[in-house]
């Protein structure tokens, strides 16, 4: 795994994630060690959460943590706590705001529908059109047709 790919995984799980409990501007600089190591910041402000591939300086706590950590907690296979209580994501800095960091309701549901239109075959996802958009495709071809004619019987005369 990149740099790149745990940013992204970051991103698809946590900026959709629930953040409207949380009336403080909390900014948090997350350092990945390991396969795929770089910094990139989580900051929750006004009620939403925007992760960014930077470091961030006047922050209010780091989280020192390895890539597999973080893309276990996007895949859904640990929870945020689950991480935090084995120590595989450390947090340093002012308690009370990175406290509320566990009130974060997050899902991994796109990574989820991710891996269930792998495992369908495609022509199960390709759906069959409907009558009524069988009959709006033929009037708007022959609306075209109608159009094309009086188009090309005006350039004659």
């Amino acid at each position: 795994m990149t740099y790149e790919e745990i940013v992204e995984a970051a991103r698809s799980v946590f900026e959709n994630a629930d953040a409207r409990m949380i009336f403080d501007h909390i900014a948090v600089q997350v350092n990945v060690h390991g396969e795929g190591s770089g910094i990139f910041y989580m900051e929750v402000a006004d009620r939403g959460i925007c992760i960014e591939p930077y470091d961030y300086y006047d922050r209010d706590g780091t989280v020192d943590t390895d890539g597999q950590t973080i893309m276990d907690i996007c895949n859904g296979l640990i929870t945020l706590d689950e991480a935090m209580e084995s120590g595989r994501f450390i947090l340093y800095g002012n308690d009370d705001k990175l406290a509320k960091l566990r009130e974060i309701k997050y899902r991994n549901k796109r990574l989820k529908i991710n891996q269930k239109l792998v495992s369908k075959p495609m022509d199960k996802l390709v759906k069959k059109p409907s009558a009524r958009t069988k009959e709006a495709v033929s009037a708007t071809k022959k609306k075209i047709a109608e159009s094309s004619a009086k188009k090309a019987a005006s350039k004659k005369k």
